[in-house]
């Protein structure tokens, strides 16, 4: 077996999930911590409400400032199991959920206000507020979904989408540079003083 090394293993994929900042004045400030020196972005918005989107947009379009240069964004339109078109609850695997498979009472449908093509005018308003060129970055409809938190449509494709873009920056990163992280293994232990007053 090979001897570990910190330069050795897989790259790490930190994940900062913050609590939902819609509507708490006092937290707004704290948005731009969890931006800092990211390498993605997700920001989501509600597919039955079009005042999500652009309080989305009038709200943490800033925040953007202080994720890195290369960052990739993602819009995500969420609660599509709620939407008249988007997908119905008895798509959820198991079977389990409060559906006619559940046994509970289907949630009522709301009629969608806000469609793909907004989501995709919110990303290039995003690459452009970046000045970022477009053919630099992933297309506008590859970075934009449509997801379901309840049901978990489009969730892991979402993740799995991000994760195989964010990867490869990471390795190509750790191999242009020194790394980020101090090796402790080099470092050698102080060495033994006498013990006393003023040894």
């Amino acid at each position: 077996m090979a001897d570990w090394h910190p330069q050795n293993r897989p790259p790490q994929v930190r994940v900062r999930a913050p609590f939902a900042l819609k509507g708490r004045e006092q937290f707004h400030g704290l948005g731009s911590m969890y931006c800092r020196g990211a390498a993605a972005v997700i920001l989501t918005y509600d597919v039955n409400h079009a005042q999500s989107l652009l309080e989305l947009e009038d709200r943490f379009l800033g925040l953007t400032d202080t994720a890195r240069a290369d960052c990739l964004f993602a819009i995500v339109g969420n609660k599509v199991d709620l939407s008249e078109d988007g997908p119905g609850e008895s798509r959820q695997e198991g079977g389990g959920g409060l559906g006619p498979a559940g046994g509970g009472c289907a949630a009522p449908r709301l009629p969608r206000q806000v469609q793909p093509e907004d989501a995709v005018a919110l990303y290039k308003k995003i690459i452009k507020y970046k000045m970022l060129d477009e053919k630099d970055v992933p297309a506008a409809e590859q970075m934009c979904f449509e997801t379901s938190a309840k049901t978990g449509h489009n969730v892991d494709l979402l993740f799995e989408t991000l994760f195989d873009m964010v990867v490869p920056v990471i390795l190509r990163q750790r191999a242009q540079g020194p790394p980020q992280t101090v090796d402790i293994t080099s470092c050698r232990p102080p060495a033994q003083t006498k013990p006393g007053c003023c040894a």
